[in-house]
Order: C-alpha cells, then sequence, then structure tokens
C-alpha cells in the first residue's frame, strides 16, 4: 500500500498490508476505535496508546509500530486474520 495523502483506506487495511511498518497516532487510533485526542492524550501522559503499543518519535513525527498495534488487537498474520468481514 503506496501512502498517498489523497488515497482513502479503511483503517483495517493499515493492518492488512504486510509491507507497511508504521502507522501515524491518527491511524492507530481510528484502527483501536479511540477519539485521536484520547490517543493524542495517552500517548503524552504514558509513551504509549494501549498496553504493549508503544509510540515512537521520529524526529518531529510520532508513530506507531504496526507489529505491536496488530499483537495487541491479537492479530498474528495480516494476510491470513483479517477478511473483509471483519470490519
Amino acid at each position: 500500500m503506496q501512502s498517498n495523502p489523497n488515497q482513502t483506506y479503511q483503517p483495517l487495511d493499515l493492518l492488512r498490508d504486510p509491507n507497511r511498518v508504521t502507522v501515524s497516532v491518527s491511524q492507530a487510533a481510528q484502527i483501536l476505535g479511540i477519539a485521536k485526542s484520547t490517543a493524542h492524550a495517552a500517548y503524552k501522559a504514558t509513551g504509549y496508546l494501549a498496553a504493549g503499543v508503544p509510540v515512537v518519535q521520529v524526529g518531529r513525527r510520532c508513530v506507531v509500530s504496526v507489529f505491536y498495534l496488530r499483537a495487541a488487537l491479537g492479530i498474528n498474520d495480516p494476510a491470513n486474520s483479517l477478511t473483509q468481514g471483519d470490519e
């Protein structure tokens, strides 16, 4: 999945992509079903979005590892665990 600001996606599409390494804090919030403000407040207070989901700061950008996000959601293999009906 190429990063394209004009491209629309469903939140779980980001987890389906086996080549994706990180997502933004806002994208992770969508995946987790929480408000962006809640996600950013959690990150600023603890450094984590949820238990086991750390936020990494790269320069001025904050990103979340898709590996840890999948693990927190109990998704081991994105190709086999997420089907279209899971949304």
